[in-house]
């Protein structure tokens, strides 16, 4: 069997199709990186996305968000808590109660103590402080479910990472 022109010719047609292949995916890729980095700038910056952005800001934000969403399908938390969550996610040890003992007392939790914990947003966070006074301080973390937002994926999720005293 021999090699010929329109081998040759096969084989070089196919790797320009997957060059552009590659470099479209590489594009689209690129696109989406700076669409997910530019509001997370913006918040970092000072001041909450909600405050600063234009409409069309608003929509890559939702659109950001709605993986999430998905991920935790039997909670109901807004947007606003979702959006304004990262910050919170990457902390830097700024919060010294949290950060030295490792779990978060529900109990004694400010709403800024709950907000570092990963999948709380400031509405999640000041829904747990209402329903901590409202019962008079958790027993239990299974007492979660309870609080509108949190759902059992929620609270799987944050298990390790609060306590009640």
């Amino acid at each position: 069997m021999s090699f010929t022109i329109g081998h040759a010719l096969a084989v070089i047609l196919l790797l320009i199709v997957a060059l552009g292949i590659s470099l479209a995916l590489l594009v689209q890729q690129s696109m989406n990186m700076a669409m997910l980095s530019q509001p997370t700038a913006m918040q970092t910056t000072g001041g909450s996305a909600g405050d600063q952005a234009t409409p069309s800001q608003n929509t890559m934000d939702e659109k950001r968000t709605d993986p999430q969403q998905s991920e935790h399908s039997d909670a109901t938390a807004n947007p606003e808590s979702d959006t304004t969550q990262s910050p919170h996610m990457q902390t830097d040890g700024s919060d010294a109660g949290a950060a030295t003992h490792g779990l978060i007392n529900l109990n004694t939790a400010t709403a800024e103590e709950l907000q570092s914990i990963k999948g709380i947003g400031p509405v999640t966070a000041q829904r747990i402080i209402d329903h901590r006074t409202a019962i008079g301080g958790y027993a239990s973390v299974d007492q979660l479910l309870d609080v509108k937002g949190i759902g059992s994926k929620t609270l799987e999720t944050m298990r390790g990472q609060v306590t009640v005293g």
